[in-house]
C-alpha cells in the first residue's frame, strides 16, 4: 500500500495556503488503488457474501482494512459501469445450447429479522449469472427472462415449477449432483431399511459416477459420443438399479404415501 502526503503550505507574505496536489486516479482522504477495489468487489459479490464480512475478510486476510461503507459503495459504482451487461449476458444464457439452472434458499440480514431470499443461477459454460427473489414459483423464473422460450437442452432438479418449460426444450437433464444426494440420503434412512435401500441405491449411484467418469475419458480422446457398447452397459446397470428400486418398496410401509424409495425410483425411470 502507498501513501501520498499532500502537503499544505501559507504563503508568509499574502497568507494564502496552497495544497499539493492530488495525484492522478486518487481522491478523498482515504483511496484505495485498483487492485484493493477488484479485490473487495470480488468477496462482496461473489458466493453471497455480507459486505461487512467482506470487508472483514480484506483486513483479515490481504492486511487491507476497508470499511463496509467502501465496500457497499462499491456495487453501485460497479452497477452503474456495467450498463447493458445483463441483457448481453442472458442473451448468451438463451442461445446456449446446454443451461444449467438452479436455486438455493439464502438467509439476508435485515433491520429486525432475518430474510429468507432465494439466489437463482444460470450458467452456460464460463458465463454465469446470479438473481435473487423473495419466491420461488413461476413468477420469478419469468421476471428474470431466461428460461421463457428457451430452446437448448436444460439441466436442472426436479423441482415442480420448471416443468412449464419442458415444452420448448430440446431436452431436460435432471442434475447428477441433486441426484446422487437424493440416492445417498435414500441409502441412509434408517438402520433397519438401510442395508436393502443401498441394493439399489450404491449401484445407481455407481452407474451415475461410471457415466461421467467415461464421457471424460471420451471427451479427453477427442470423441464426440461414447461407444455404443459402452453406453448400453451402463444402461443396463442404471435400469436394473432402477427396476430393483421400484420393486423393493412397491408395497413397502410409509406413513405418508408411497416408500420414499419407490417415488425416487419411479422418478429416475422417467427422468431417465
Amino acid at each position: 500500500m502507498s501513501e501520498y502526503r499532500m502537503l499544505k503550505v501559507s504563503c508568509p507574505g499574502c497568507r494564502r495556503v496552497v495544497q499539493a496536489a492530488t495525484p492522478p486516479g486518487m481522491a478523498g482522504p482515504c483511496c484505495y488503488g485498483p487492485n484493493v477495489r477488484v479485490a473487495t468487489a470480488l468477496l462482496a459479490c461473489n458466493g453471497h457474501m455480507s459486505i461487512t464480512h467482506a470487508a472483514d475478510l480484506m483486513s483479515v486476510l490481504l492486511d487491507a482494512p476497508v470499511s463496509a461503507g467502501f465496500t457497499g459503495g462499491l456495487l453501485p459504482r460497479i452497477a452503474t459501469r456495467l450498463g447493458g451487461f445483463e441483457a448481453a449476458l442472458k442473451e448468451r444464457l438463451r442461445a446456449a445450447p446446454v443451461l444449467h439452472h438452479d436455486e438455493t434458499p439464502a438467509r439476508v440480514a435485515g433491520d429486525d429479522d432475518d430474510r429468507l431470499l432465494y439466489i437463482y443461477t444460470a450458467r452456460a459454460g464460463k458465463v454465469i449469472w446470479f438473481g435473487a427473489a423473495a419466491g420461488r414459483g413461476h413468477a420469478e423464473l419469468d421476471g428474470f427472462k431466461i428460461l421463457p422460450g428457451y430452446r437448448g437442452t436444460l439441466v436442472r432438479d426436479d423441482y415442480a415449477a420448471y416443468a412449464k418449460y419442458d415444452q420448448d426444450l430440446t431436452v431436460v437433464q435432471l442434475c447428477c449432483a441433486h441426484l446422487l444426494r437424493v440416492l445417498r440420503g435414500i441409502g441412509e434412512l434408517d438402520a433397519e431399511d438401510s442395508r436393502v435401500q443401498r441394493c439399489c441405491t450404491q449401484p445407481a449411484v455407481r452407474a451415475l459416477t461410471d457415466a461421467k467418469a467415461a464421457v471424460e475419458a471420451a471427451r479427453a480422446d477427442g470423441a464426440t459420443a461414447l461407444d455404443c457398447e459402452i453406453l448400453d452397459a451402463l444402461r443396463a446397470r442404471y435400469d436394473d438399479a432402477v427396476t430393483w428400486g421400484m420393486a423393493t418398496n412397491a408395497h413397502r410401509d410409509w406413513p405418508t404415501g408411497r416408500h420414499p424409495g419407490y417415488t425416487l425410483a419411479k422418478r429416475l425411470q422417467a427422468r431417465a
